[in-house]
């Protein structure tokens, strides 16, 4: 199910490995081929489905161990039938940096009725290499906060300064 996508596919790719990983016997690895800058990105990624999960409050979680890497993360996408996106999050605000060993991360959105598919993945962004393994999800109470990057209370709730006095 798993597949490579991103900006420039053509400077990354992704492949599992069997030497290195932290659940199991494999992890998946992303890596950059060659002088990927700050403006190109690579992601392994798949989707499903959000039928079994409309309505509910879910949680991905996974086990990433990074080398070198300008900047990556986790993500996860809610989307309707049209393709809008409902929630979102790609971990930007809390972005892995350099070399890591395997640490857990997790994202949490609201799966809302007009969901169609659920999309998720591991982004790369500049160089590097991100081995992803131990993929979860499963369903948790209103009292897990929603790590959404859409977010609507972050708005102001009329515009401002529309003259530009301020």
């Amino acid at each position: 199910g798993w597949n490579l996508s991103g900006s420039y596919t053509e400077l990354y790719d992704l492949t599992v490995d069997d030497k290195v990983f932290h659940t199991g016997t494999k992890s998946g690895l992303l890596f950059a081929k060659g002088e990927a800058n700050e403006q190109q990105f690579g992601t392994m990624m798949q989707g499903f489905q959000a039928e079994n999960y409309k309505n509910k409050r879910i949680k991905m979680s996974c086990f990433l161990k990074t080398e070198q890497v300008t900047k990556c993360g986790a993500w996860l996408r809610i989307d309707n039938v049209s393709g809008d996106t409902l929630q979102f999050d790609n971990m930007d605000s809390r972005s892995i940096h350099g070399t890591t060993d395997w640490n857990h991360y997790s994202i949490v959105l609201d799966v809302p009725e007009e969901s169609a598919s659920i999309y998720f993945g591991v982004l790369l962004v500049g160089k590097g290499k991100v081995w992803a393994d131990g993929f979860r999800f499963e369903e948790v109470n209103e009292k897990v906060d929603s790590t959404n990057m859409l977010f609507q209370d972050n708005l102001p709730k009329q515009p401002l300064n529309l003259d530009f006095s301020e």
